[in-house]
């Protein structure tokens, strides 16, 4: 099961996430459900569409998990 303590150790795709702080402007806020992965990338799903996110842009993500709600950043999930 998925957890604030396994997080890195999981798969993310299909988890809904919100982009809490960022320092990219143009993303912040961004609601949605991560449909793709790659070393360097989230690619996200809002109601606008497909979304590519550079995970070093992330300052803190909330993650939404079966068992509540973890915060991360996005440069601990680069090349994991």
């Amino acid at each position: 099961m998925i957890t604030n303590n396994n997080i890195h150790n999981h798969e993310l795709i299909g988890l809904r996430v919100t982009i809490e702080s960022s320092s990219m402007a143009s993303i912040r806020n961004i609601c949605g459900k991560i449909i793709f992965e790659t070393k360097k990338m989230l690619i996200m799903e809002d109601d606008k569409g497909a979304k590519a996110i550079p995970k070093t842009t992330i300052q803190v993500m909330k993650v939404e998990l079966p068992s509540g709600v973890c915060f991360i950043s996005g440069s601990s999930l680069i090349a994991r």
